[in-house]
């Protein structure tokens, strides 16, 4: 059974990719254009049928043609919406792969986030963007730097590979992210700021303060 799914699955997804290729490819994306073609082809349909089976076929059978029309046009629209819906999903997930992780673990008291922002957190995990910011305070006292760096290794910890090896456009996507996602002390993230303290980060990995940092967000995330 699980190896049924999991081909059944491919199939599904090769089956999805032809139909989107062709539709952005040939309908050009359009919810326009693709109730246009559907409807083209069930004309081409009907006329089909009239060729073989004769026009006073159809006219008899008017009634059962209607209800078809119908039923095609309440598909065509929920098609329509699905599609809209689906462009509107994509728009609001986030680019990176999060590693499994099981939410109800983790010790949200170590970095300090409120009910709000805990939901705003999950929607990161959950690969979607937060709606509102969240506020991260944790070292403040040592300064903003130390709340960079511990943010880094947060997601270095949760992206699938970390993110030690970005650069060029994935590292100009995931400075975005950080700044699309969170305030660092109630203050917007600044691109300057977070490409300084990055490389700063990256090169003081092997010193006693970046091993504390690590070790202080796997326990938060009860990897140990």
């Amino acid at each position: 059974m699980e190896k049924f799914i999991l081909e059944s699955g491919k199939a599904l997804a090769r089956l999805r990719s032809g139909i989107n290729d062709f539709i952005e490819d040939k309908i050009e994306g359009s919810t326009t254009n693709l109730i246009l073609f559907i409807l083209s082809f069930f004309i081409l349909f009907v006329l089909s049928f009239s060729l073989i089976f004769g026009v006073k076929t159809i006219i008899d059978s008017y009634v059962y043609f209607l209800v078809l029309l119908i039923v095609l046009a309440v598909i065509l629209v929920w098609l329509a919406i699905f599609y809209e819906s689906d462009k509107h999903l994509e728009t609001d997930r986030h680019n990176f792969k999060v590693e499994p992780i099981n939410k109800f673990q983790i010790r949200f008291e170590y970095i300090s986030l409120d009910k709000d922002s805990k939901e705003q957190f999950f929607r990161l995990l959950k690969g979607r963007k937060v709606q509102e910011k969240i506020n991260f305070t944790v070292g403040n006292k040592s300064g903003d730097s130390a709340n960079h760096r511990i943010l880094f290794v947060l997601f270095d910890e949760l992206l699938v590979g970390g993110i030690q090896d970005f650069s060029g456009e994935r590292k100009r996507e995931f400075f975005q992210l950080m700044m699309n996602s969170f305030l660092m002390n109630n203050e917007p993230l600044k691109e300057n700021t977070l490409k300084t303290s990055f490389s700063a980060w990256k090169n003081d990995q092997e010193k006693v303060n970046s091993r504390n940092q690590r070790k202080f967000i796997r326990q938060m995330l009860n990897k140990e």
